[in-house]
């Protein structure tokens, strides 16, 4: 008993010291960040003060700084000039329309740099090294309209940095450091119509952050740490066009997120970490034209995952882990014409699990586990015109696949095991008798001196890497270049004895004598 109780005291205080050692270095992190932060608020305050300028011949005191000052822009540029502090032999116009300190190795900025710039309308602080901005930096910038801050080291904001700046319409604070924004940030910036945070290392967003922006139009989140975002997150954001949100860490969507958003055009949520759509999560995006959902680990989308997307045109589901295709899910993108499913785990293809697509032109099916394909998946995309089917695990495709599909140039065939034998006729006799078709068409346009479309016969890519794995000796050759009877008759008579599973003598007359005149076409105007 004795010893048992002094491990469990022995186990207990080794507990209590780790965790007092882990709330030391916590204790410790934070220490240093508040001393790093009043270090760079001491620095702002002793960095030297450029002059700004209400003189007559305040554009002629200008030219004589190291920056560059153009009086007919009223531009000041100071780009790439190596400078670490603004220079203080520098006079600035008072009535300066365009400020440029880009490309520089600027760290802070003095909080009286901008006093009295009541014209500026454009500042460049792009590609510094700028940690910390004093709150009264931006106080007299009341037209302001642009303002880039990309490419530092910005850990911080305050509530109040853009208090004044009632006309700013596009604030660019990509590639920082920035982990969290203060709420109220830009409960006075309702002129904005571009906020760009990506690449960033956001975490959290404060509900309602976005509060107030009725005319924003773009929002740029991308390239951050998100893992969750409120309900409410982008409330009232009605006159939003475009939401990046890709390369974060989302793992669900809660339905009523994107409800207020009734005029976007672009979503991405591409490389993030979402397993599922819930049913309806999309409906009040009916002007929605591209959703990006690629790069997740999405395994399952419920039926009216995409319902009230009636306007969208490109679907991206590429680098998920789907296995099938969910009955009915695509019915409500009537407009769509792109859909892309590459890199899935996806078996097989069935009839009517593309129901709703008739105006799809771009189907994207490569790199997946692909083995069959029914015979009327594709007869709900009549207007299909590139089909990319590469890199699964198809040895034949049957009989009538694509009797709906009299516009597709494009199909990819690569990189499957395809087995040769009578099975593959019809795709045989149905490659000849496009390629047929389209060179008479493009030797017919030829001759009116008009360009074909996609390029003419050298465009249509149907034959590009469909080799044969076998039977026997017809394995690593073209399956267009193999004929009708060589298919059905001559190498399963040749093998063991075998009977053709066709034998020619009952095979259909017709289909034969077209197969060999489509022959005979192809090979004196192709190979």
């Amino acid at each position: 008993m004795t010893l048992a109780y002094c491990r469990c005291c022995l186990s207990l205080s080794l507990m209590m010291i780790m965790s007092v050692a882990r709330a030391d270095e916590t204790y410790l992190e934070e220490l240093e960040a508040r001393v790093s932060s009043l270090e760079r608020r001491l620095r702002a305050i002793e960095l030297p003060v450029w002059q700004i300028s209400q003189a007559e011949s305040k554009w002629d005191l200008c030219s004589r700084g190291p920056c560059k000052c153009r009086i007919e822009t009223s531009s000041l540029s100071c780009w790439k000039l190596g400078l670490t502090d603004l220079p203080a032999a520098q006079i600035v116009p008072d009535s300066v329309l365009r400020l440029d300190v880009s490309g520089n190795q600027l760290a802070a900025i003095h909080k009286e740099s901008f006093d009295g710039l009541y014209r500026l309308n454009y500042l460049d602080a792009n590609d510094n090294v700028i940690e910390y901005l004093p709150v009264s930096l931006f106080y007299s910038l009341y037209n302001v309209t642009h303002i880039r801050l990309s490419k530092n080291l910005l850990r911080e904001l305050d509530q109040s940095h853009l208090i004044r700046m009632k006309n700013l319409e596009i604030l660019d604070l990509s590639s920082n450091k920035l982990r969290t924004l203060p709420e109220g940030l830009f409960s006075s910036s309702s002129s904005l119509v571009l906020l760009d945070l990506s690449s960033n290392r956001l975490g959290i967003l404060p509900s309602k952050i976005f509060h107030g922006l009725c005319i924003l139009e773009e929002l740029l989140l991308g390239h951050n740490q998100l893992n969750d975002l409120p309900a409410d997150c982008f409330s009232g954001l009605k006159k939003l066009h475009r939401l990046t949100l890709d390369e974060n860490r989302l793992d669900d969507l809660d339905r009523e997120l994107f409800s207020s958003l009734e005029s976007l055009i672009e979503l991405n949520l591409r490389d993030n970490r979402l397993q599922s759509l819930q049913n309806g999560v999309f409906e009040s995006l009916n002007k929605l034209k591209t959703l990006d959902l690629s790069k997740n680990k999405i395994t399952y989308i419920n039926a009216g995952a995409f319902r009230g997307l009636s306007s969208l045109i490109q679907l991206e589901l590429g680098n998920n882990r789907l296995r099938r295709l969910t009955r009915g899910l695509f019915e409500p993108l009537t407009s769509l014409e792109r859909l892309v499913i590459h890199d899935n785990l996806l078996q097989l293809l069935d009839a009517g699990e593309l129901r709703g697509l008739d105006n799809l032109t771009a189907l994207f099916l490569h790199s997946n586990h692909l083995r069959y394909l029914h015979p009327a998946s594709l007869k709900d995309v009549p207007k299909l015109r590139k089909l990319q089917l590469e890199g699964n695990r198809l040895s034949h495709l049957p009989k009538g696949l694509f009797d709906e599909n009299s516009d597709l140039l494009q199909l990819r065939l690569g990189r499957n095991p395809w087995h040769c034998d009578c099975a593959s006729s019809y795709l045989a006799l149905w490659l000849r008798r496009r390629y047929r078709l389209r060179l008479v068409e493009a030797e017919s346009r030829a001759g009116n001196g008009t360009t074909p479309a996609f390029g003419g016969a050298n465009h249509l890519d149907f034959t590009a890497g469909l080799v044969c794995r076998g039977p026997g000796t017809l394995g690593g050759q073209l399956l267009v270049r193999l004929s009708y009877r060589l298919l059905c008759d001559g190498e399963w008579a040749s093998m063991k004895g075998f009977a053709p599973r066709i034998p020619v003598e009952f095979a259909d007359e017709t289909m034969l004598d077209e197969h060999e005149q489509v022959m005979a076409f192809f090979f004196s105007h192709y190979l």
